[in-house]
């Protein structure tokens, strides 16, 4: 069986296609055929099926070997064109090769039809396969440019001579600079000397070596000056790729890295210390007040007017000391991470009648009434006893001295909302203004140096109490009104679901 030859034959005579036929399959050929002799069969034909090759007559009544040959170009398939002709004259063959016809051959040397065709063919395929290498490479091409494109780095091509052969701007470059205006460019033509004879240096040594280079350089870009990387390596024989990454942010960044591990490590070591001093300042305060008391008390004798009002200051002194040694304790101890919560079934009611009970006497002293309003769905919540009571003690605390000079009222409201729990110490106090609130949770900080001389105090009660609001999985939040009153509320879950590693469960 012989090979299979899809053929258009473009001819008006059926007896020439036989012959045509018989002399394929006389050379190997199975062929395929479609006979046309009209331009719009031979349209018809190309649109619906794919050929190998078009033997054409070149005279017939209704068409010629030109206008097919026209017809092959508009369709723009490349199939070998062959003229088979009864009488044709060398120029009119001249003429249709220089046309786009691959050859002619008469009918009486049928001879040369099949080498003619296995040379056409052979010559199509390798032009397919050429177009086909030239369509990859145009593709490669393109995703190359592509990929370079989407580099956001600066790329130089540079030759030994110092010469940048090619350029490609990096993506944050001035779209009003050209590339060209780098190329065909000494580096000390574009360059500060410093920077040309660095890169200078670098050059040869990459083309020395064959190792890639890397250095950095500073250099002023639109009123700025930047932080370069430029990576050297070797392209060709005597020319070298540079890519160049503009490092400023990143150099940024790391400086801002080392100032915060340098503020990390001292504020290690100033919470180590504040914690050393505190334990150590504690013992003896704490015998201090002692002694105090048990002289106020007469257990070791009487005392005269004026030593029971020595005594008196010195009570108050030591116990306003120790407070502040334990908010500064506290605060170090939350800030290195290292407080503990223990976790309990804690009975809200109970736990804030005990704790406005502790606040009845400075709040009587300041002329504040006391006010509670509990949910009576809200009985239990998942907290630290003690630091539960501590945040309550320290926004009423907050909130009775912060009174005003008449007096008022501090309400403490506990509810229940949904998962969560809410409670709210509402003062009618001297209020808060709108450009201090945010700085009512800093340590140390009291939101104006006239009421902190009027209201003596640490600073620490409401950053302790935010810390331990969030080391609960809870939040706070504070509403105030200058000259009327401020409210703070914090939310703590009702129920401990995740581990913490702060948590120490007793239940």
């Amino acid at each position: 069986m012989g090979k299979p030859l899809r053929v258009l034959i473009v001819e008006d005579s059926e007896d020439d296609a036989i012959l045509l036929l018989r002399e394929l399959k006389r050379g190997g050929y199975d062929p395929i055929f479609e006979r046309v002799d009209t331009p719009a069969a031979m349209i018809e034909v190309i649109e619906k099926q794919t050929w190998d090759i078009l033997i054409s007559d070149y005279s017939m009544p209704h068409f010629s070997a030109p206008e097919a040959l026209k017809l092959l170009h508009k369709s723009g398939l490349d199939l070998p064109f062959i003229i088979l002709s009864g009488k044709i004259g060398e120029d009119t063959a001249v003429a249709a090769m220089k046309a786009g016809a691959h050859d002619y051959i008469m009918k009486n040397n049928m001879a040369r039809l099949i080498p003619a065709i296995e040379r056409e063919l052979q010559e199509a395929k390798m032009r397919r396969e050429h177009k086909l290498a030239e369509e990859a490479l145009q593709e490669s091409e393109a995703k190359n440019r592509a990929l370079l494109n989407a580099i956001p780095d600066m790329i130089f091509r540079i030759s030994r001579n110092c010469t940048i052969m090619d350029f490609k701007k990096a993506k944050d470059f001035d779209p009003l600079i050209s590339p060209s205006k780098f190329i065909n460019k000494k580096l000390n033509e574009l360059f500060p000397a410093k920077v040309a004879t660095q890169a200078e240096y670098f050059l040869e040594r990459t083309l020395q070596t064959g190792d890639t280079q890397i250095f950095e350089y500073q250099m002023e870009s639109n009123g700025r000056l930047n932080d370069y990387e430029a990576r050297l390596v070797v392209c060709g024989e005597n020319e070298v790729l540079a890519i160049v990454r503009n490092i400023t942010e990143r150099k940024q960044a790391e400086e801002l890295r080392l100032e915060n591990e340098e503020l990390a490590h001292a504020s290690k070591a100033k919470n180590e210390f504040l914690a050393t001093v505190t334990h150590e300042l504690r013992t003896p305060l704490t015998s201090i007040i002692g002694f105090s008391i048990l002289l106020k008390e007469k257990k070791t004798g009487d005392l005269n007017e004026k030593q029971e009002l020595f005594v008196g200051n010195i009570l108050k002194s030591s116990e306003h000391l120790l407070n502040l040694i334990s908010n500064i304790l506290d605060m170090t101890t939350v800030e290195a991470g290292k407080i503990k919560l223990a976790i309990e079934k804690v009975s809200v009611p109970a736990t804030l009648d005990e704790t406005l009970g502790l606040v009845e006497q400075i709040a009587a002293k300041h002329n504040v009434v006391l006010k509670r309003e509990i949910d009576t769905q809200l009985d239990f919540i998942e907290a630290d006893r003690q630091r539960f009571k501590q945040i309550l003690l320290n926004l009423l605390d907050n909130a009775i001295k912060f009174s005003k000079k008449e007096g008022g009222t501090v309400t403490l409201i506990a509810k229940k909302d949904g998962d969560t729990a809410q409670f709210s110490v509402l003062d009618t106090g001297i209020g808060i203004k709108e450009k201090d609130i945010g700085k009512l949770f800093n340590m140390f900080r009291q939101v104006d140096t006239g009421v902190s001389r009027r209201y003596p105090g640490t600073g620490l009660g409401l950053a302790i109490s935010k810390q331990l609001v969030e080391l609960h999985g809870g939040m706070i939040k504070v509403e105030s009104y200058y000259g009327e009153g401020s409210t703070f509320t914090f939310f703590l879950p009702l129920k401990q679901h995740k581990e913490n590693a702060h948590f120490v469960r007793i239940f």
